[in-house]
C-alpha cells in the first residue's frame, strides 16, 4: 500500500521541473462540468425523441472534454 500522507507527483505544489497545466482549474471544471450536461442533455434527446442529435451532443461533449483533459495530462510528461 502507498502512504495516504504523500501527495500524487502532478499534484504536489513544491515540484520543481516546470510542469504547469496548459487550462488553469477553473477553467478545466467549467469545460468538465459543461461537457457533464451536454452529456445528460444528449441522453435525454437520445431516450426522448431524437436519437441522431443526443448521439452527436454527447459525442461532441465527450470529445470537447476529453480534448482538454489531454492538454494538461501529467502523465504526457512521465517520459521527460
Amino acid at each position: 500500500m502507498t502512504d495516504p500522507n504523500t501527495m500524487p507527483r502532478h499534484a504536489d505544489p513544491d515540484r520543481q521541473d516546470g510542469y504547469t497545466p496548459v487550462f488553469s482549474d477553473r477553467i478545466r471544471t467549467i469545460i468538465y462540468v459543461t461537457g457533464l450536461v451536454a452529456s445528460i442533455v444528449g441522453l435525454g434527446f437520445m431516450c426522448f425523441g431524437h436519437p441522431e442529435i443526443g448521439g452527436f451532443i454527447s459525442t461532441a461533449a465527450g470529445a470537447l472534454t476529453a480534448g482538454f483533459g489531454v492538454a494538461y495530462n501529467p502523465v504526457r510528461l512521465s517520459g521527460k
